[in-house]
């Protein structure tokens, strides 16, 4: 009695909290998810460089004098500003450096999302699943507590002694008991779905899991976000040669004079040259460094690429060896016992067959059902990685 007084108090506070579906349930968490926030701001943060550019050189600003005392002269004093000027290749392989780490920023930013998709769909299948578990049990509590209504009733009658009724009391025991663990699953189910949601709100799942045989055979990866973000990373590191390959350039060299002397005011002078590296072997040794880094995010996508045609592969067979299994509970084993079932009830209340014969159809069904709710769960848990995986 304080069992089900407990699960009939936890029950009734659960019926309190807001259900959704899933695509409410991503809605909230994608809006209070501080990792795409997080995110958003680097892609902002990228695109501030690229519009900034390269910046220039900054601008030198002295003053010179020449002291020297011939036929009275007094020397020559002199207000300069120099400025250094990049080629315009330079400055658009910085941008487009830039640029490419914007686009980085961005997959790294649908990544995150796909990420966050992949764990609130998982905590909700959860959710669900321990939710029809909760409802499952309950059925089961309700056959037994029948059983022992039945056994109670013989026993009053003196059709039978004890023992049937210590045996259905012990199986409704049971039962009872599984309730309470199936109670633990659900509110543990629940909080791990709530801190994806980070809300104020305390929300419930909506709906129930499903079976869907149509299985698409497209498993191509090009959606993948992850050999996305590699595919970034190797642009970046490209685009990264160019910028060291752009140091070897020369630079305009430029410089204005306001200046006096001996005593005339004023005068003026400039300057005009060209800035060239004239020792390169520093220079060449990072562009061959920047093109190894190429060759580095090159092998990461490959080996990237492999790793994810083996995930694919036996997430593949086992969604398929699920499906199996749901396809022979749902078609063949199902019927079966639900029917040796009902023949056994209605076998028993004639006595034709012993209470242990009864109990034993009685669990049959009950693990039946159990294992077709296991292997639903199963089965929608390995198309959320399938579809986590293909980018879907």
């Amino acid at each position: 009695m304080l069992l089900g007084l407990v699960c009939a108090v936890a029950t009734s506070g659960i019926g309190q909290n807001k259900s959704i579906d899933l695509e409410e349930a991503l809605i909230i968490a994608r809006k209070n998810y501080a990792g795409l926030e997080r995110d958003r701001l680097a892609v902002g943060q990228q695109n501030k460089l690229a519009e900034a550019g390269l910046p220039p050189q900054p601008a030198q600003l002295y003053l010179s004098g020449e002291e020297f005392d011939v036929n009275g002269q007094s020397g020559i004093h002199s207000i300069n500003v120099q400025q250094n000027f990049y080629l315009p290749k330079a400055a658009k392989a910085q941008h487009s450096f830039y640029k490419q780490g914007a686009a980085l920023a961005e997959k790294q930013l649908a990544l995150t999302g796909h990420e966050l998709n992949r764990q609130v769909e998982q905590a909700y299948y959860q959710l669900l699943y321990a939710k029809q578990e909760q409802e499952l049990v309950a059925e089961n509590v309700a056959l037994y507590n029948s059983f022992l209504s039945v056994t109670t009733a013989q026993l009053e009658t003196g059709e039978t002694g004890r023992i049937p009724q210590l045996a259905a009391r012990s199986r409704l025991g049971q039962a009872q008991l599984e309730q309470e663990h199936a109670l633990e699953k659900y509110q543990i189910a629940l909080s791990l779905f709530n801190q994806w949601l980070q809300s104020d709100t305390v929300y419930d799942v909506a709906g129930e899991l499903l079976f869907g045989s149509d299985f698409s055979s497209d498993t191509t990866l090009q959606n993948n976000p992850h050999l996305q973000v590699i595919e970034a990373q190797r642009q970046l590191a490209s685009a990264n040669v160019e910028t060291e390959k752009a140091q070897l350039l020369p630079q305009i060299n430029s410089g204005f004079k306001l200046q006096t002397a001996s005593g005339n005011f004023p005068l003026f002078g400039y300057q005009l040259g060209v800035n060239v590296p004239l020792f390169k072997k520093a220079y060449r040794g990072r562009i061959e460094a920047a093109e190894v880094g190429v060759k580095v995010q090159e092998a990461g996508l490959k080996t990237k690429k492999q790793e994810l045609e083996r995930t694919i592969s036996e997430l593949r067979y086992r969604i398929e060896h699920q499906q199996h299994i749901l396809e022979y509970l749902q078609q063949d084993l199902t019927p079966i016992v639900i029917e040796q079932s009902e023949v056994n009830q209605s076998a028993y209340g004639e006595g034709e067959i012993s209470y242990l014969e009864y109990l034993d159809g009685l669990e049959q069904v009950v693990k039946v059902k159990q294992q077709y709710l296991t292997a639903l769960y199963k089965f929608n848990a390995l198309r959320v990685e399938m579809d986590y995986w293909l980018g879907k």
